[in-house]
Parts: C-alpha cells; structure tokens; sequence
C-alpha cells in the first residue's frame, strides 16, 4: 500500500500541534494538523480512531482534512491504557492475541460508560474549539472509522454541539458489538444515560452492506431512533462492501480498503462539510489519507 509521500506533495505550511490533558485520571494526547497561517481560521473537524486507538492514519486523515482547508484533530480516546507504542497491529503473529485483548478492553471500558464516553468526547471538542487555529463561529464536525463512528453516534445522543457527524463503517448502537470473539475480553455492563439528542446536526451514516457488525435489525432500530428524536440524518448502504472499507492494509487486519465505497463515502463527507461550513472554500486534494483518488 502507498504512504501519503506517495501521493501527497510538501506541504511545509501546514501547522501541527499536540494537545494533551489529563481527564479522570488518564492521560489522553492527540494531534492537530492546521492549514497554513494565511488561510486563517477554520472549522474544527475531530478524527476519531477506530478500536486499535490513535494512531499514524487518523494523523493522516487529520492532515487530508488540514489540506482540504479545514483543521483535523485526530483525538485519543484510550490514553494509557493502550500507549501510543502499542496501537498499531503487531506484524509478529504470536502477539496479536494480546494486543486485540488490550484494544478490546480499552473500547469497552469507554463505550460501555455512556456517560463517560461523552464527557470525553466533551472535552476534545472543547480543547479543540479553543485552539487559535479553529473558527469559533462555526460548530466543529466530528468523523470517526468504526469505533469512532460509535463515538459520533453518541456525540449525537448527548446532545454535543457539532455541526455534522459523519460514520465510516461504525455499529449504530453503542457497546452493541456482536463480534462472535471477544478475544478474552470481559464486556463490563452497560451504564446507559438519558439522551439530549442535538437536532441542529446533520448525521452521515456510510455503511457496507456485507458489513458483519450491522445488520437488518440495527438499521430499523436507529431508522426508528432517529426519526423520534427528530434528527436530520443520511445512511448511505454500500453495495457488496466489507466492514472497515475506509481503512488501508498499512492498519493491518481491520482494513479492508474497498476503493469505489471509500472514493464515495469521502465525496459525501466533502458534501456535506461544504453545507455546514458554508462559504470556507474546499482546495483541490488528487488522494484522502487511504491513497484513494478523488475526482475533483
């Protein structure tokens, strides 16, 4: 698979930070990645990982953002209990048993506290919305792959102030997950909370249709959620389409790239950002962070 030196020319001027805080006794450090100085300021877009934690892509997809024209913030919601070091998928085969123990521990412990969860997610937007770099007049986006669109869902649910949320092949109901392993990994149960759901968000759902983690039955059940609670959504069903179809190989197992899905499902996201952050110009990128091209 490509790198983005591949197919991404020099971009010196981009502006990148770190931010870290302490939350709830854990320490959490993300990265953000700026256009350069002269375009000003510009919405804020957090990047959520998917279960493996924040790693190299979501940096990625945080820089795509920042050359799009925007400010992405690849957030971390596990802190140190998966460090930086250990996110990425072990190429030694006889330690991918333990690492998948240590993701799946992590991701449970955030997405079976509702309420936690969404502190957390409260906080990132808050230290984002903060940021000199970032337009305070419009509400930020958020974007997440699998666990992060987990994550937007349940931004959406605590009525977070975001402007627009988008789902890459993510389940719709939170700490739901019907994975048939559970690679050692006790599920604490579910502390749920009163929903506050945001109805000046617009959710974007892009989903495989031959995604294992969704099926018929959770679809009608977050069609009828939505509906009652009033939320302008979109579900984009892609045909004969895995889960993980927006992730490279360079990931691992979970990425399952299928270029057409993950070439549409980046020109929506695009579409719909032009519509909430009306009048910020959109500059012309050939690749998103996969290496996919995308028509301009």
């Amino acid at each position: 698979m490509p790198n983005p030196a591949d197919f991404w020319p020099p971009a010196p001027d981009l502006r990148r930070y770190d931010i870290d805080f302490t939350f709830r006794g854990n320490h959490y450090l993300g990265h953000m990645v700026a256009p350069p100085e002269s375009a000003g300021q510009r919405p804020l877009v957090l990047v959520i990982h998917n279960y493996q934690g924040l790693k190299f892509f979501d940096v990625d997809v945080a820089e795509y953002l920042a050359r799009i024209g925007y400010v992405g913030l690849a957030i971390d919601c596990y802190g140190d209990k998966v460090p930086a070091a250990e996110r990425v998928f072990p190429a030694d085969i006889t330690r991918v048993q333990a690492f998948q123990k240590k993701c799946f521990e992590a991701m449970a412990s955030v997405d079976h506290d509702y309420g936690f969860f969404r502190d957390l997610l409260e906080e990132w937007r808050l230290h984002g919305m903060q940021h000199p770099a970032v337009d305070p007049a419009f509400s930020a986006a958020a974007i997440g792959y699998c666990f992060g669109g987990v994550a937007v869902l349940e931004a959406l649910r605590g009525g977070l102030d975001f402007s627009g949320l988008v789902s890459f092949h993510g389940l719709l109901q939170t700490g739901e997950d019907p994975s048939p392993s559970n690679f050692g990994v006790t599920r604490p149960p579910l502390k749920k909370c009163t929903n506050q759901y945001n109805t000046n968000t617009v959710v974007l759902v892009e989903n495989g249709a031959k995604d294992y983690l969704v099926n018929d039955e959770h679809m009608a059940r977050f069609f009828a959620e939505m509906d009652e609670a009033g939320v302008d959504w979109i579900f984009h069903h892609h045909a004969d389409t895995p889960h993980g179809f927006a992730l490279p190989e360079t990931l691992g197992p979970p990425g399952h790239l299928h270029e057409a899905t993950d070439r549409r499902s980046t020109m929506n996201m695009l579409s719909l950002f032009r519509e909430i952050f009306a009048g910020v110009p959109q500059n012309a990128v050939s690749h998103n962070a996969a290496g996919t091209a995308i028509p301009q």
